[in-house]
């Protein structure tokens, strides 16, 4: 059974240092980083626009939403989510 969580962070950075561990590959005279998941399914939705209420021109004017969103989907416990969670009404993604 699956858990789907989404998150809200202040920044990229933090929702790397959580979502992923960083991996160092190194082959001869190369060194390369990589980024391992450390969940099941990762969506990086990042920054999410609702509209204000105002029309400009027929068109909603859009405003950016606190944070950069992620939603994870995951097999097992995962208590260091909790701090990151929120319970969008109509998420703007979801798992399918």
């Amino acid at each position: 059974m699956y858990t789907d969580f989404y998150l809200r962070f202040d920044t990229p950075a933090d929702a790397d240092a959580v979502l992923f561990d960083e991996q160092t590959n190194v082959e001869g005279d190369t060194v390369e980083t990589v980024k391992k998941v450390k969940y099941a399914a990762v969506d990086v939705v990042g920054v999410i626009y609702e509209p204000t209420g105002s029309v400009v021109d027929d068109e909603p004017v859009m405003a950016a939403v606190d944070g950069w969103h992620v939603n994870v989907r995951h097999n097992a416990e995962a208590p260091e989510l909790e701090a990151y969670r929120v319970f969008p009404d109509t998420p703007q993604r979801m798992w399918f």
